[in-house]
């Protein structure tokens, strides 16, 4: 098939134009297509979604992603997770039920005039604070090093690679990392 470009020289050059803006327009639609939530499976089924609503699992491949929580938690971590998770859970607990009932009975007891009352509401205050806030932060600290760990070593890679341009012993070093 032979192409007839017309012989005026301005003419070519929107010709050229078009045909480069042509090839952008399908590079990008290539490109975009690379970003769709769905990959080509070669079954019979044909498409296979990434992520699956009902289960809640993201699927690479054959392999599966789950999100980090209970199930997944107690069966890498064990006790180490119920132990960080009993400790925000009792902190909480102590912060967000406890204090406020304290409050409110040492309330009481200063409008009422009783001073055993003042006592116990500030004593389970300073108690509950007190314990709770170390309880909560201590457990929420640790279910992140868990959930950073199972990141780390379960999550899915990207599949991308790059070259970066750095120095070396012996000068400039080209790299490739996939």
């Amino acid at each position: 098939m032979a192409c007839i470009l017309p012989p005026s020289g301005i003419n070519k050059l929107f010709t050229m134009k078009r045909l480069l803006i042509l090839l952008a327009v399908m590079t990008v639609c290539g490109s975009l297509l690379a970003q769709s939530p769905y990959r080509r499976d070669y079954r019979e089924d044909g498409f296979q979604q990434l992520y699956e609503p009902e289960t809640q699992d993201f699927l690479y491949g054959y392999d599966y992603f789950r999100p980090f929580d209970d199930v997944v938690g107690y069966s890498i971590y064990g006790s180490r997770y119920r132990k960080a998770k009993s400790s925000k859970g009792w902190g909480v607990f102590l912060c967000t039920v406890v204090a406020p009932i304290s409050a409110l009975v040492a309330l009481q007891g200063i409008s009422d005039e009783v001073p055993g009352w003042t006592v116990i509401g500030v004593a389970g205050l300073g108690g509950s604070l007190g314990g709770g806030i170390p309880l909560w932060s201590k457990g929420r600290r640790e279910l992140d090093r868990m959930l950073d760990d199972y990141a780390r070593r379960y999550a899915p890679r990207p599949y991308s690679s790059n070259i970066s341009v750095g120095p070396t012993n012996n000068g400039l070093g080209l790299a490739l990392n996939f």
